[in-house]
């Protein structure tokens, strides 16, 4: 499907702007199609605020000249150390500006409903896309069951959801990104586990009556080939589709498989600071390369086997690897209105479990490994939507 403009626009008393065509019905377009330059403005100051943001966090340590040339050239400090831009052409790399342009302009007014993850579970499960099950929203500590035939709500139906199912439940915000604010809550005998550490049911309790709009979704068994790149997390895989207007399909650009470690525990998370290791993926095989991390040090390091357990990633192979992403690009080729897609999806003993879609991707993990902009399909992608 070729994304084009309609062709003719009128604006209407209030100042909207309208399709000539649907105004003879009367059919203005909403607040959200403003006009461009507008757009362009709130784009470049929100692009501003969060790039300031990041600076203020990073612990990246670079000479005033290369932070200079850094900003000068579109990255953070932090991801020009992370891609060593000081010996790689920038030119490939997508840049942190670009990413964040992108986030902003791509999607367009489908990306916010996706960053909502109830509304997301929506979206793709008429498709059939396989996902954790929702099962209840808590909001200012109160939790409130979907299921109309749950014969009761609260705290005593997710004590007696726990107490059955030996997995648990994932607590997780509706709105959120990088394992942030997640928790793992399950019960072994008279027991809860919360993130792995002992806890009570009155410090259950507590800890839910804190949390705000966050849903409790079931917990996604992972395969045992993950189990084994690290076992105290999920191991997630994040695959990157784009829609190409040439042949009017999505591709894949890249993956990566997120694997967690001590320091980033509960979680898989790759992003600064957090520990996490991210392992390329070949996309024709499903085989793993190294696996980056950053060190405490600031330092990109590439492991060939996890430095915490010894246990081998380099060269494992994804069970199941082709008729994933064969079944993924089916339902990317449904979403021709999200050309830009992250999937972060988990290999489960009989197949694999969609835990979260992102109408935009954090390029980091990916281009720690190779840059996104010397594949020319990519870099096509970009230039149609203006972002190189």
């Amino acid at each position: 499907m070729s994304r084009k403009r309609l062709a003719g626009t009128v604006r209407g008393s209030s100042g909207e702007v309208a399709d000539a065509d649907l105004a003879r019905f009367g059919i203005t377009t909403t607040p959200v199609s403003r006009p461009g330059r507008l757009r362009r403005l709130a784009s470049g100051l929100w692009w501003v605020v969060q790039f300031l943001r990041g600076e203020l966090r990073s612990e990246a340590r670079l000479s005033l000249r290369h932070t200079l040339r850094a900003w000068s050239l579109g990255f953070s400090r932090w991801t020009y150390a992370l891609f060593e831009l000081d010996r790689n052409d920038p030119r490939l790399y997508v840049t942190d500006r670009n990413q964040v342009r992108a986030l902003a302009r791509v999607n367009g007014v489908h990306r916010p409903p996706v960053g909502h993850k109830l509304i997301f579970s929506r979206y793709v499960e008429s498709l059939g896309v396989p996902c954790p099950a929702i099962w209840a929203v808590v909001v200012k500590g109160r939790i409130h069951v979907l299921n109309e035939s749950a014969p009761a709500a609260g705290w005593p139906w997710l004590r007696a959801y726990v107490a059955e199912n030996a997995n648990g439940v994932v607590l997780k915000p509706i709105v959120g990104a990088e394992g942030l604010g997640i928790a793992f809550l399950r019960k072994s005998g008279p027991v809860y586990e919360l993130n792995g550490r002992a806890a009570t049911e009155a410090e259950v309790m507590a800890v839910v009556a804190r949390l705000d709009d966050y849903l409790v979704t079931d917990f996604v068994v992972q395969h045992e080939y993950s189990v084994r790149l690290y076992p105290r997390t999920t191991n997630t895989i994040r695959l990157l589709t784009l829609w190409s207007d040439e042949t009017e399909s999505p591709f894949l650009a890249a993956a990566v498989h997120r694997i967690g470690t001590a320091r980033s525990y509960p979680v898989d998370n790759f992003r600064i600071g957090a520990g996490g290791m991210s392992a390329r993926i070949d996309l024709a095989t499903g085989r793993l390369g190294r696996a980056a991390c950053r060190s405490e040090a600031g330092v990109v390091e590439r492991y060939e086997r996890h430095p915490e357990t010894g246990d081998r990633i380099e060269g494992v192979c994804i069970p199941g690897w082709v008729e994933t992403t064969r079944k993924v690009l089916a339902f990317a080729a449904r979403l021709p209105f999200l050309p830009f897609i992250g999937w972060d999806l988990v290999v489960t003993p009989d197949g694999y479990k969609v835990v979260e879609i992102n109408a935009g991707s954090g390029f980091y993990v990916v281009q720690v490994h190779h840059p996104l902009l010397e594949d020319p399909r990519v870099r096509r992608f970009f230039e149609a939507h203006g972002l190189v």
